[in-house]
């Protein structure tokens, strides 16, 4: 935000330098960015948070000066002329959505000469970074700075039907704006419109067919409050976006709209020589009800820490516009103005006593009792994760939680339920919420693809939304882990299985076949912790990689990640490195084809086998030694006792009992 040094002066007396003023504002909390020297002017650059939209004019800086020097605030008269026809009978005003636009007011204006605007105007706004055009369009934009309210003119005679309706657009529509692009509008976009067509966007930029040029002599003159989030919809959607909706996306202040036609008016008036009709054109929707907040006097001391009296306090909030009356001994009942909308509470009044006090006069100790917050296990858990996939090479993706109705049915692994729609959502075709992580990475996969990344590693930590469970009033929010490579399955499931041992999970997961119709039929495979599934990895299969039109077929893993960490260890207990040797023995035996590696190795750790310290698979072999239906499994198996070296009869006799174990359990056979 831009502002004057000396435009300030109109409304407020201060003798304070620019450097002086930007030291005074920004131990306000209203932080000064720079100070640009422009002849014997200055401009200030300020930098206002989005729950202050009273800054963003002159006059709400110089409220906030007002209160630094305790003068008082200069409002600059308005003086009407009103002839005797009245706007009503030469214009109409349709609103169609008043919860899109709660108010819009109409001047008309004729007998208008358009032509260069006076010198101080024209001064002024340049020194705000605004160029001057004509009379009319810099009497809209001076109003707009000076107190914040976005003003807007048309040329009335091409206006068509001399009506004006508000409105969201209509398919196929589209409208070229002012800086002489065309926008192809949405249904979700407000329009203004005459009886024919759109004439200008909402809020944000007007219609090239209805500016003001050097014929015009009949003006429409518009002042409007719109819905901010629509406005902010519209500007991310169009990629349009201007100082009038900027102000519109934080919301602007309903008795100015009707101040600031006022003010306009009188100036078009002044300078352009306009009679005006009588009366204003006024669609009101609003509702707004007076707010007063109950201030309690010991609980400023509680708070920050300073002692103030009821009449300190009542002082600094008048200075900035709050109504203030007494409330009993220790309090005040505080009138909150209407162009303060981020006040609402009386911690909110607290912290506006601190600004104007001095957050500097705040004390550095209080007695409120601070406790350090340690990090929750989950926490931990996600940190450990991230960090281990950062170190075997993979990139984190943050990604949105909306997907197209298609991509959001196409991937649902953890169950069958309806997704879950957005009423209003950014954008019309992703209005659905995801039900798994995948799809996600699929489109970052994609990004990169086309700007010829060939191979990627991602991962992504965050929830997925499913249907909520029986009892539970809310969409039940699952926390899942989900990785994408262009590898081979083997190596995912690798990846897999170091962040289930860098958890510190009690027991291995079991791994089985599964089935998912995005995934390749026997490269799937799900975890299960018990009866529950956990997880699953797989190939993605030619159907889901054809919906990103996806050149290869990368493989994918996502865990339950809140079920994992239910269960993880992450508190880590070291053991000694061993001091006596291992020893090793090579195994391969005949099984039916059908028996998978978790079941041998089942087998084995189940044998009973003394001093059993890892099993280590080997490989699978299928061949003319191998009967049909069968197949050759070859792994190692280590032994190794704490204290002393194993004896050769000590592994033979454990190895005898995991041979036994094998051929009992799984009906095999050695191979020699």
């Amino acid at each position: 935000m831009k502002v004057s040094y000396l435009w300030l002066h109109d409304y407020v007396e201060f003798d304070l330098s620019p450097e002086e003023l930007a030291k005074r504002l920004s131990l306000r909390g209203i932080p000064v960015e720079g100070l640009t020297p422009l002849g014997d002017d200055c401009c200030i650059e300020l930098e206002i948070t989005a729950n202050r939209p009273d800054l963003l004019g002159h006059i709400g800086v110089a409220r906030e000066i007002a209160g630094i020097v305790g003068a008082p605030l200069r409002l600059p008269s308005v003086e009407l002329r009103e002839e005797a026809r009245p706007a009503s009978s030469m214009a109409r005003v349709e609103v169609h959505h008043p919860d899109l636009c709660p108010r819009y007011t109409a001047r008309v204006l004729f007998d208008v000469t358009v032509g260069p605007s006076p010198a101080e105007v024209q001064r002024r706004l340049e020194v705000v970074g605004l160029r001057p055009i004509n009379n009319v369009v810099d009497i809209t934009n001076y109003v707009l700075m000076e107190c914040g309210q976005p003003e807007h003119a048309f040329d009335f005679a091409r206006l068509r039907g001399g009506v004006v309706i508000i409105r969201p657009a209509e398919k196929g529509e589209s409208i070229q704006l002012i800086d002489a692009t065309e926008v192809k509008l949405a249904d979700q976009h407000l329009v203004i419109a005459d009886a024919e067509r759109p004439v200008a966007l909402a809020g944000i930029m007007g219609g090239l067919e209805t500016e003001i040029l050097g014929r015009t002599h009949v003006v429409l003159l518009e002042s409007a409050k719109f819905d901010p989030i629509n406005i902010r919809r519209t500007t991310r959607t169009t990629g349009k976006s201007s100082d009038s909706s900027y102000r519109f996306e934080r919301g602007v202040d309903v008795p100015t709209v009707e101040w600031a036609s006022r003010r306009a008016a009188s100036l078009i008036q002044q300078h352009a020589g306009a009679k005006l009709a009588a009366g204003l054109i006024d669609a009101d929707f609003t509702r707004e009800e007076p707010r007063t907040v109950c201030l309690r006097i010991p609980r400023i001391e509680r708070v920050l820490g300073v002692s103030l009296s009821a009449a300190e306090a009542g002082f600094l909030l008048k200075g900035i516009g709050f109504g203030v009356k007494p409330d009993g001994a220790d309090a005040l009942a505080v009138s909150v103005p209407s162009f303060r909308p981020d006040v609402a509470e009386e911690i909110d009044l607290i912290e506006e006593v601190a600004r104007c006090h001095g957050y500097d006069k705040v004390p550095t100790t209080s007695h409120l009792l601070i406790a350090a917050v340690s990090e929750s296990k989950f926490e931990r858990a996600a940190t450990l994760a991230r960090q281990t996939l950062v170190r075997l090479g993979y990139l984190e993706a943050v990604t949105t939680s909306f997907l197209s109705d298609a991509l959001a049915r196409a991937f649902s692994p953890w169950n069958d339920e309806e997704p879950l729609v957005v009423r209003n959502p950014l954008h019309a075709d992703e209005a659905t919420l995801r039900r798994s992580l995948i799809p996600s990475l699929l489109q970052v996969k994609r990004s990169n693809q086309d700007r010829r990344v060939a191979a990627v590693h991602l991962f992504e930590l965050d929830r997925v939304y499913l249907r909520r469970r029986a009892g539970h009033r809310l969409p039940d929010e699952k926390h899942c882990l989900a990785v994408l490579a262009d590898e081979e399955f083997l190596t995912l499931k690798g990846v897999a299985e170091t962040v289930f041992e860098e958890l510190g999970l009690p027991k291995p997961c079991t791994i089985e076949p599964a089935v998912f119709d995005f995934l390749t039929p026997g490269l799937t495979a799900v975890w299960r912790a018990g009866s529950t599934a956990v997880g699953y990895v797989g190939e993605i299969a030619d159907e889901a990689g054809a919906l990103f039109d996806l050149r290869g077929r990368p493989c994918v893993f996502e865990l339950d990640f809140d079920a994992l960490v239910a269960t993880a260890t992450l508190e880590r207990r070291f053991r000694g490195l061993p001091r006596f040797p291992s020893v090793d023995r090579d195994v391969a035996i005949v099984v039916a084809d059908a028996v998978p590696w978790e079941q041998i190795l089942g087998a084995v750790r189940g044998a009973g086998a003394e001093h059993l310290e890892s099993v280590q698979f080997g490989e699978v072999y299928r061949g003319e030694q191998v009967p049909a239906g069968k197949k050759s499994v070859f792994f190692s198996i280590t032994y190794r006792a704490p204290d002393r070296t194993l004896t050769n009869d000590e592994v033979n006799a454990s190895q005898s009992l995991v041979v036994a174990a094998l051929t009992q359990s799984l009906g095999a056979t050695l191979r020699s």
